[in-house]
């Protein structure tokens, strides 16, 4: 069979509508490719699918907490969280038409807080603790060290240790149990502090207007840096329902998981050594 008849059979084998992760552990650790900054638009899918599945984890009440990457340790989106867990009470909108010559922590705070409502709401009403872990560093191996530093101060702060469990969203370059580059991601970084993490790989159908579908694999074998339309496979594609969840690395009748010979097309690693569980959720 071809490779996407294969991933198809594998995942109609394994997966299920409901996420239940079998294997013991402390941290979930979710990976998302974030919205753009900005007004909800097409690709609110990416936004409205990470709150549905942090929504559906935490309503198991072993989680203890949860933590984002959207919530910065410091500033206004810091107490704007704080301040909607206290009193309901939540920023304005962000309007792009007057809101443009904003500082960017006060466009955060519009636009992250209003973006994870859904998620704040769930907590007032089935109370854990909020960390936050989030950075204002850029892209670089001090954005993965710092958002593991916040993570590890907030819940230090808390007197939750690694047997505690609880819930992380971050992107998806900082939930890969291996590197995407060349250095160590936030994963690696708790999983060398004891915590017993297990990382979900959440993919959606959005396609932008420039650039390559949320969904994509390829083959192990292709070029990263020659990737061409014939090499790509769509995984929400295979599926004729979601949302699913099905985990990456499990036997497939005598043969090992396909999932082992596809990657991302970041990094060479595949999705099975990069990520525990795979999530698809379609916009329609």
């Amino acid at each position: 069979m071809a490779l996407s008849d294969d991933l198809k059979d594998y995942i109609e084998k394994n997966s299920d509508t409901k996420t239940s992760i079998s294997e013991k552990h402390g941290v979930v650790v979710i990976g998302e490719t974030h919205a753009p900054m900005g007004p909800p638009d097409k690709a609110a899918i990416r936004t409205n699918s990470s709150v549905r599945l942090v929504q559906e984890l935490l309503s198991d009440p072993k989680y203890r907490y949860f933590g984002s990457e959207y919530f910065y340790n410091a500033g206004p989106v810091r107490y704007a969280v704080r301040r909607f867990l206290r009193d309901n009470t939540l920023p304005p909108q962000y309007d792009p038409a007057t809101d443009a010559g904003l500082a960017d922590m006060e466009k955060a705070k519009r636009l992250f807080v209003n973006r994870y409502v859904g998620i704040l709401d769930h907590i007032r009403r089935q109370p854990v603790y909020v960390l936050s872990i989030g950075s204002s560093v850029g892209d670089s191996p001090a954005r993965d060290v710092r958002l593991a530093q916040h993570f590890f101060e907030e819940a230090r702060d808390r007197k939750l240790n690694q047997s505690v469990p609880g819930i992380l969203l971050v992107g998806l370059f900082h939930a890969a149990k291996t590197p995407m580059e060349d250095w160590s991601t936030t994963r690696m970084i708790l999983d060398k502090h004891s915590y017993q993490c297990v990382s979900v790989c959440k993919l959606t159908d959005y396609v932008p207007d420039s650039g390559t579908a949320d969904d994509v694999v390829v083959s192990v074998d292709t070029p990263l840096d020659d990737i061409k339309p014939k090499d790509m496979i769509r995984l929400t594609s295979l599926v004729s329902k979601s949302p699913i969840t099905f985990p990456t690395d499990r036997k497939w009748g005598t043969e090992p998981s396909p999932f082992r010979k596809v990657t991302l097309g970041h990094a060479k690693s595949s999705v099975a050594e990069q990520f525990e569980y795979v999530v698809l959720e379609k916009a329609a």
